[in-house]
């Protein structure tokens, strides 16, 4: 049985992200993500991303201005692989409806 992620129940799963995150950054296209450790922040910001106060609005606003490879990711520091510390709470392409460009 394969299970379906409303848009209501993404937005959801980013509001309670929020709620942790230590900053969120935005890389003025597509690319939104949480910080939600310190270690985080300052890798975001050497990669050259400015670091927001977490802002459920703010967020909405950037994810509405985004093109139709959007997404967020909530990111962790774990050990091993980095890869293994990205949650996508909002994949790319999540709301599009097939026909939609």
């Amino acid at each position: 049985m394969t299970t379906t992620t409303t848009e209501a129940q993404a937005w959801g799963r980013v509001r309670v992200a929020l709620r942790r995150a230590k900053a969120m950054h935005f890389d003025g296209c597509h690319k939104i993500y949480l910080s939600m450790d310190d270690e985080q922040v300052k890798k975001s910001e050497s990669y050259g991303y400015d670091s927001h106060e977490p802002d459920f609005d703010t967020l909405r606003r950037w994810y509405d201005e985004s093109c139709s490879l959007r997404m967020v990711d909530a990111v962790y520091t774990v050990e091993g692989d980095p890869n293994d510390g990205y949650d996508s709470l909002i994949p790319q392409f999540a709301f599009e409806k097939e026909g939609d460009e």
